[in-house]
């Protein structure tokens, strides 16, 4: 992976069904309902800690990915949003941050736009064949296990931030 592209981003971008799920929805009468990666929402809140913004793109419109949002404190979100490129260029806008320093994670045709639009283009293991050839880096691990979190760990260790991050979970004998 190059470790350049990803000192110089500040934001993170990320669609939501196939990458923070594992692509399926379950429907009954009282709704919708998505199963999220706790690993994930720890990345999330590790990146905003060291300054990096984190941001939602999906083209659906969903109840619970509006909860998590706010619940993981995710200022930028944009749902039910299938034109991508153009959603992508209004969460540049809203964060003052050119897409060229942002890094997207994305696993289905609708993703391709944002992934030629950004620093570093990341998708999971299971993403379709062409969002895997677009992709800068395929995470080994399929979307809804954590792919959230493995890019971010790969941003904050290339900015030399990771470190950081895990002593705040360390024994202290203050």
């Amino acid at each position: 992976m190059a470790e350049k592209s990803l000192r110089n981003i500040l934001a993170l971008v990320s669609d939501v069904d196939g990458v923070m799920t594992s692509g399926e929805i379950y429907v009954g009468v009282a709704g919708e309902t998505k199963i999220f990666s706790v690993r994930d929402g720890l990345g999330i809140k590790l990146l905003q800690k060291a300054g990096l913004e984190f941001a939602l793109l999906s083209g659906r419109a969903s109840e619970p990915v509006r909860q998590r949002a706010v619940e993981l404190g995710i200022r930028s979100v944009k749902t039910g949003r299938l034109d991508k490129q153009r959603a992508l260029l209004e969460i540049s806008q809203e964060l003052a941050i050119p897409c060229e320093q942002m890094a997207y994670i994305g696993d289905d045709l609708p993703d391709l736009a944002p992934l030629a639009m950004v620093g570093m283009g990341f998708c999971p293991a299971n993403a379709v064949a062409e969002v895997c050839a677009a992709a800068d880096h395929v995470v080994p691990i399929p979307g809804g296990k954590g792919v959230v979190r493995y890019v971010v760990e790969q941003i904050l260790k290339a900015q030399n931030r990771w470190e950081d991050c895990v002593r705040e979970f360390e024994v202290r004998n203050d």
